[in-house]
């Protein structure tokens, strides 16, 4: 029989299931966080900011704030999981290459992320979750390692197609 505290349990749960809502649902939630954060950020901001000059409209301002900058961010994914790639790709490859090549390397990729993002993303979120899902297993189930590998990439396998069909 297994052994397993009632807090190990329910963390093992809880990673289980946040780990299949972001295999097959990824995207979205992605999506969803990044306008629920530039929402927030851009509420308070309109709120504080553009309020007094509204005559104290702070709820209005806000309202239209969260949905203005929620928007905004979220359209504005791509160029920014572009912008960390590039940069990336430019402090990795500017100690090996000539910088001038480096630059360029990291424009391509910029360019390659901005156009490849859904798909990016859906794999990207499809392994994520695979990885804290199987977490979550763990807690209260040993695995060894080949079962641990071959569930990984079943899941992100059926997680990709679930996410690049919708």
């Amino acid at each position: 029989m297994l052994q397993v505290s009632f807090g190990s349990l329910l963390t093992g749960l809880i990673l289980a299931l946040l780990g299949l809502i972001l295999v097959f649902a990824g995207r979205g939630v992605i999506k969803f966080i990044a306008f629920l954060t530039g929402g927030i950020i851009g509420g308070l901001a309109a709120s504080i900011i553009i309020a007094p000059y509204l005559g104290g409209a702070t709820i209005l301002a806000g309202i239209i704030g969260f949905i203005l900058v929620g928007a905004l961010t979220q359209l504005l994914l791509p160029v920014g999981a572009g912008l960390i790639a590039a940069a990336l790709t430019y402090l990795f490859l500017k100690p090996l290459l000539n910088v001038i090549f480096a630059l360029i390397l990291a424009v391509i990729m910029f360019f390659a992320v901005l156009m490849l993002f859904n798909k990016i993303l859906a794999v990207g979120t499809a392994f994520l979750g695979s990885l804290i899902f199987l977490m979550g297993i763990r807690q209260f189930i040993s695995l060894d390692i080949y079962l641990s590998l071959l569930i990984i990439a079943v899941l992100t396998a059926i997680g990709c197609i679930v996410q690049l069909k919708s």
